[in-house]
């Protein structure tokens, strides 16, 4: 009731603030990473190929190629700023907004996608310009889902989309983690840069002048969250550090951080068993076959054959 309730006064407001629209938008996004470097320059090509003007882009002391991976993608002039951010308190509040504002002053931005590196903002159409071009808002809320990531296989290749969660069965769901990659995820937005006033932790909402919202129906997110058991122990170790060093953030903010950091340093458990309870290894054909997972190809096709020269 309250959600039908909330959704109607929003299309009210809708239809009474409406914003011009741009034709041909200058569109940027901005990426905080730290130690990505198996799958950023990928994020990179494939939101250039989506209709991304430029990048600005933050660093967070990363000890892999990174920075590398940044420093030749401003060389071809699609990064156009880098900020090396030496700070381990993750404040990726304060590190993404400064970010839109150099876009956004600077660089004359009209639109702006705040993307973490696992990332890839798929749009039904050939450029996500298509979708900003025709709206009269100035946000865009996005569904993102988790892909299954399989061992064996690159990133991309993995094309099995959590899309039908409450599909998990309640027997199985009682067996995963607390955090597993089967949970809702919130929506992420994009936004124009007129009017802007700050983002909300996670890139989940916006603060922003005679703010006019819309859902997509034709973008979503497909969200590399892990990408193997290594990947899984390096993130939650270094995200769990980082959070826990900044006394400012809420106690909800980047809880599974918090939660994997404890049972892993404090607790001492197994990585793999727990890495098999985030993504329920034993349970995927009974999960496929429950109709959990849908076929999402749109990056698996982009990079198969690509050839980057």
């Amino acid at each position: 009731m309250f959600e039908r309730i909330k959704n109607y006064f929003i299309k009210a407001k809708n239809s009474v603030v409406k914003h011009e629209r741009i034709k041909a938008p200058k569109l940027f996004m901005t990426i905080l990473a730290k130690n990505e470097a198996d799958i950023i320059e990928h994020q990179i090509i494939y939101h250039r190929a989506m209709g991304v003007d430029g990048f600005i882009v933050t660093d967070n002391n990363s000890s892999d190629a990174t920075r590398e991976i940044f420093e030749k993608y401003k060389k071809k002039g699609w990064i156009k700023e880098i900020i090396c951010e030496i700070s381990n308190n993750h404040d990726q509040k304060k590190w993404v907004d400064r970010m839109i504002r150099i876009a956004s002053e600077k660089y004359n931005a009209d639109w702006i996608i705040n993307s973490d590196a696992d990332e890839f903002w798929c749009c039904s159409s050939s450029s996500l310009k298509d979708e900003l071009a025709k709206t009269t808002s100035n946000v865009i809320y996005v569904d993102i889902y988790n892909i299954y990531p399989h061992e064996t296989n690159k990133f991309y290749e993995n094309d099995n989309l959590i899309k039908n969660y409450e599909r998990v069965p309640e027997s199985i769901k009682n067996k995963l983690s607390p955090y597993s990659i089967y949970d809702k995820q919130i929506q992420k937005v994009i936004h124009r840069t007129k009017g802007y006033l700050s983002i909300e932790n996670g890139n989940h909402n916006v603060r922003i002048k005679k703010k006019s919202s819309v859902k997509s129906d034709n973008i979503i997110i497909y969200h590399y969250s892990l990408r193997g058991l290594e990947h899984f122990k390096r993130k939650m170790i270094n995200g769990g550090a980082s959070v826990n060093n900044n006394e400012e953030l809420s106690e909800n903010a980047a809880q599974h951080w918090r939660y994997f950091y404890d049972i892993f340093i404090n607790q001492g458990r197994e990585y793999q068993d727990e890495y098999d309870r985030v993504i329920g290894t034993k349970y995927f054909d009974d999960m496929k076959n429950n109709g959990v997972f849908e076929s999402a190809y749109k990056v698996k096709n982009f990079f198969t054959g690509y050839n980057n020269d």
